[in-house]
């Protein structure tokens, strides 16, 4: 029996509604207790302040040489953040675009250097404490300072390395200077 024509209006209608239904109340059943550890296996241990030197490292390595897909793999999946000095923050986005955004935008000046801060970083973004600048619920637990960002390569960036409440590290966030960060004279 064919479908009359009248009728796709109404199954069109039907289908999107039957789409849009959501079971509610789901719920997640977790364990009371984690299940046992073999004898042979320890946990992991926690993060160590060489743990995330190493990661820092990493990241630095990556953005020196301008190796995108290991910055990808550095930065949280569903999250990454670029701000602008002062004041200017583009909405958190997916790392995949945040690496594009990088690529496309911000590295194509020159190398990328990584610097000793000449100043306390707090200094830089106007007496503002660099650890505690984002969410509350992000632990910032490095920051590197680089140079070499922008068209001209003029810009200075902050990096910030955060840690996961599992002990993981990830490329959080930069803040772009597009002429750099002032300086008290």
């Amino acid at each position: 029996m064919p479908i009359r024509r009248k009728a796709i209006p109404f199954l069109l209608v039907f289908v999107l509604v039957l789409a849009g239904c959501v079971a509610p109340n789901l719920e997640v059943v977790v364990p009371a207790t984690p299940p046992p550890v073999a004898a042979d296996t320890a946990p992991d241990p926690a993060p160590s302040p060489a743990m995330a030197d190493a990661f820092s490292q990493q990241l630095r390595a990556a953005v020196a040489e301008a190796d995108f897909s290991a910055m990808r793999g550095l930065m949280d999946d569903s999250l990454f953040v670029i701000a602008f000095w002062p004041g200017n923050s583009l909405p958190p986005m997916p790392a995949d675009d945040g690496v594009g955004q990088l690529r496309n935008l911000h590295m194509t000046g020159g190398p990328i250097t990584f610097l000793e801060p000449d100043v306390p970083l707090s200094e830089l973004l106007g007496n503002q404490d660099p650890f505690h600048i984002f969410q509350s619920d992000v632990q910032v637990v490095d920051i590197l300072l680089s140079h070499g960002w922008g068209p001209e390569g003029l810009g200075e960036a902050m990096l910030f390395v955060a840690q996961r409440a599992d002990g993981s590290f990830w490329w959080y966030s930069i803040i772009i200077a597009p002429t750099g960060f002032p300086r008290a004279m």
